[in-house]
């Protein structure tokens, strides 16, 4: 896969004072959560790539039903991209192992609908992973809670979702090394509205630490949780693309800002020639 083929997003932290979140009191064997954050905001500059079933059908939302066969992608390669984050001086990767529409790009237990079943057939976290570290490179995973394809909607939460939930997150922690950052999408957005109650922050928060003590948790939404503190999150984010926008005067909070290269997320057939 060429690097034209793929979106990338261009990360930009900033961060001033080690204020606490909620959980800071926790302390993880190597590092507390201070140092860790302190760690992330040090980093400076990273690639985020959107790379899933989206890529292949012109749309950011991909149906979620859309058929196997579409993911083909026989240039593919996670070497490349790192080969690139490292030629702009970035220090880490975080890519999207499952957008909203629920297809996973790893080989998980949980659902048929994964890469595993398409023409492609390849771990594509796996080799993200591996061509990352093996250019020095931190790394760093999205995750979707919000998953139409198995129903995983605002006031249809079951116990079966939340369990689902857990059992991808615990594989995407124990089988793809040590994972800096899980940034987590889908709560309590305005456009998904699944509630910290629906799926349980603090459960999820607490199987994460469990995995991988020294894994920051990262909620995309949290940035309104109050402003002016870290609240469901261990780094603040702000997704410029969303209208979130970090204030420059007066933010003494560890964040991340982020800015997509063009207007959307996943590749389009218009790029490169769109305008950001």
């Amino acid at each position: 896969m060429t690097i034209k083929r793929i979106l990338v997003l261009l990360l930009l932290i900033s961060g001033l004072s080690p204020l606490k979140s909620l959980h800071a009191q926790q302390k993880a064997p190597n590092k507390s959560l201070p140092a860790l954050q302190q760690d992330f905001v040090d980093l400076g500059f990273g690639m985020f790539i959107h790379y899933g079933m989206p890529t292949f059908m012109n749309q950011d939302w991909s149906d979620p039903d859309a058929a196997l066969s579409l993911f083909k992608s026989p240039k593919f390669d996670a070497d490349q991209w790192a080969k690139a984050a490292k030629s702009a001086n970035m220090t880490y990767g975080c890519l999207t192992t499952k957008h909203h529409s629920g297809f996973p790009i790893w080989n998980t237990k949980t659902t048929p609908y994964n890469v595993m079943h398409t023409p492609f057939g390849r771990d594509v976290v796996k080799e993200y992973a591996n061509a990352f570290r093996k250019n020095g490179l931190k790394v760093m995973l999205y995750y979707s809670i919000l998953d139409t394809h198995h129903g995983i909607r605002p006031n249809q939460i079951t116990a079966e979702h939340i369990q689902m939930i857990k059992d991808q997150i615990t594989e995407l922690l124990t089988n793809y090394g040590e994972i800096t950052a899980l940034v987590i999408d889908g709560w309590d957005a305005p456009w998904s509205r699944i509630s910290y109650d629906d799926v349980p922050f603090e459960d999820i928060y607490h199987l994460i630490k469990s995995l991988q003590p020294n894994c920051l948790v990262m909620d995309l939404n949290a940035a309104k949780y109050p402003a002016e503190a870290l609240f469901y999150t261990d780094i603040k984010s702000y997704e410029q693309g969303a209208g979130q926008f970090i204030s420059k005067e007066h933010n003494k909070l560890l964040a991340l800002a982020c800015l997509p290269l063009q207007e959307n997320w996943f590749w389009k057939t218009s790029f490169p020639g769109t305008p950001s």
